[in-house]
């Protein structure tokens, strides 16, 4: 028999849940070693073990086997981060059924389009879900039956305890295992089948590289419809024995952290930057001699990031005087690893990460591939660098400097579109990513753009907004979101909303931004300098379909519904960074 770890969990484990040939046998061979070990918690305190996850799953799968599901249907989850998303998932994978999920934040239009794409035959949802669920039942042909999850009897509807078990079902290696949607930002959302295989692969290189512990605590909190919060809190952990707290809201996320004091902890940039704006604040309301400890520290670690070794030192004393108790007050204090990725990042956030002490890193990849296809190294991060490829994953850049990845974790195809799927690959394989970017002699990736997300000014010039977006917002915390526009045009003009965080009326807030824009600009070419903005009054959330489930702007949405505002904005109105006359649309 083999020695317990610190988690209880035996040693060799780890390794046979890895080698497991489907998701189906690593999830039961993780609930026989890990039974009576927690699996699934509530932020309420309810708590289930691996052995009652189990037995919830087979109860739910007998359930959906006699709503006529079979293996090579589709079952289509709006569920937000709660345990009955991880036991009807789990359900549906042991019957052979594919899943869907889909964001309780999509507006109805775009909802139904996705669940009649996805071929889904059954739906479930909460309770609160329950008035569209029923219109897209009577709108979406394929959709046969909705399933409703109480509030308080949760997934009562489903089971039956004297109900038979259905045989199980063997699935192979190939067999899809869920559909998960693109963002979208390029065009309509497009659903990549994801196997088995690809799965397994990508849980398995991913931890070659960010080896967490067995029985580690992690935290889910981003959508489940997202491919990364899928992989990192649903799959991984079924190979981790992981602990799982469902935190129901991301907003509610700096709140749950300290009672679960996760190992492993992965955001979208917001998040991260959300949290810099909330600390600097509370800081400005600590008493004033640890008030300005902890900024020195700060200000000290960001210079050992950006390479000044003369501060080490004193870094060294004010971080476990003054910055270790900030990350145990976050509930940062147990992280082995946090992870930034699934949208463009600031260095600023990347330095401020390193300089509050956490063992910070980037992920680069997409739903295409898994969610991860390079990664940080642990400990080698460089500014500006995601990190090489996993292992097994092998990525180039095409003549025009697009991201080309091949390997395992590559999925099968989008569902229903032949055409695109033989769009999306190349010769010999490749997976045309349509992300831009540069390899590094050590095989590090940056990325430098979108392809599809060019702007070609006026002038024939080729702009990458991403990046702007990225220098302006990191010279004024108040920039909440920011949008650049100029396709076609003469010069760039952005449209800004603003973080409700921070101090000052309405005209010295603004102030700001025209201030920031300014240092921003004198970073950035001519050709790339926003010249006008305006400030707009409407959150940029995902409800709004302005924005993705992450927060990354879908431009062609924005563009149309505030086309007479940037009409303005050419016309000379809105506000300019610079005084007015300065500037133009003179090039380089």
């Amino acid at each position: 028999m083999t020695a317990p770890t610190a988690a209880g969990i035996p040693a060799g484990h780890l390794a046979r849940a890895l080698d497991a040939p489907t998701v189906v046998d690593a999830f039961e061979l993780t609930a026989d070693v890990c039974a009576e070990l927690p699996a699934l918690r509530t932020t309420g305190g309810e708590v289930h073990t691996w052995a009652q996850y189990r037995a919830a799953a087979r109860g739910c799968a007998a359930g959906l086997a006699r709503l006529g599901l079979r293996a090579g249907d589709t079952i289509g989850l709006l569920l937000g981060n709660r345990p009955e998303f991880h036991v009807l998932d789990a359900a549906a994978m042991t019957l052979g059924v594919t899943t869907c999920s889909f964001h309780l934040t999509s507006c109805d239009e775009e909802l139904r389009r996705l669940v009649a794409d996805s071929r889904a035959a059954v739906l479930v949802c909460a309770e609160t879900e329950r008035g569209r669920a029923e219109r897209l039942l009577g709108e979406c042909p394929g959709l046969r039956e909705l399933v409703l999850v109480g509030e308080t009897d949760g997934l009562a509807a489903l089971l039956d305890p004297g109900a038979a078990m259905p045989r199980r079902h063997r699935p192979r290696p190939q067999d899809p295992l869920t559909v998960v949607y693109t963002s979208g930002t390029s065009g309509p959302p497009k659903g990549v089948e994801l196997s088995h295989a690809a799965v397994r692969a990508a849980g398995h290189a991913f931890l070659a590289r960010v080896p967490l512990p067995a029985g580690a605590r992690l935290v889910s909190y981003l959508p489940m419809a997202h491919i990364a919060e899928r992989c990192a809190s649903h799959y991984l952990p079924m190979v981790l024995g992981a602990d799982v707290t469902c935190c129901e809201a991301p907003d509610r996320l700096f709140e749950v952290m300290p009672r679960v004091r996760p190992h492993w902890l992965f955001s979208v940039p917001r998040i991260w930057e959300k949290l810099r704006v909330r600390l600097l604040t509370e800081l400005d309301r600590a008493p004033a001699e640890f008030r300005y400890g902890a900024l020195r520290a700060l200000e000290l670690g960001e210079a050992l990031s950006a390479g000044e070794h003369g501060v080490t030192d004193e870094y060294r004393r004010l971080e476990q005087s003054h910055l270790a108790p900030v990350r145990a007050l976050l509930g940062l204090d147990a992280a082995r690893f946090v992870h930034v990725g699934a949208a463009p990042v600031r260095e600023e956030t990347m330095r401020f990460l390193c300089a509050l002490g956490l063992p910070m890193g980037e992920i680069w990849g997409m739903t295409e591939l898994c969610a991860a296809a390079c990664v940080t190294v642990p400990g080698a991060h460089r500014p500006g660098w995601i990190g090489p490829p996993l292992p097994e994953v092998e990525v180039r850049t095409a003549s025009d400097g697009e991201v080309l990845v091949r390997g395992r974790t590559v999925m099968a195809g989008y569902r229903g579109r032949p055409r695109e799927t033989a769009a999306a690959f190349g010769p010999q394989g490749w997976l045309r990513t349509g992300d831009l970017g540069e390899l590094d002699a050590d095989g590090s990736l940056r990325i430098t753009g979108r392809k599809k997300d060019l702007i070609v000014t006026g002038y024939g010039k080729n702009l990458a907004p991403a990046r702007i977006e990225a220098r302006v917002a990191a010279e004024e915390p108040l920039i909440d979101q920011i949008c650049v526009i100029g396709d076609g045009r003469p010069y760039l003009v952005a449209l800004v909303t603003l973080s409700t965080m921070g101090e000052g009326n309405a005209a010295d807030r603004v102030e700001r931004v025209r201030t920031g824009l300014a240092r921003a600009n004198r970073r950035l070419s001519r050709p790339e300098r926003v010249l006008r903005f305006a400030v707009v009054d409407e959150d940029w959330t995902p409800p709004s379909g302005l924005v993705t489930p992450t927060l990354k702007p879908r431009r062609r949405q924005i563009l149309a519904r505030y086309r007479d505002l940037v009409d303005d904005l050419y016309a000379g109105g809105g506000l300019t960074p610079r005084e007015d006359g300065d500037g133009g649309s003179d090039e380089d």
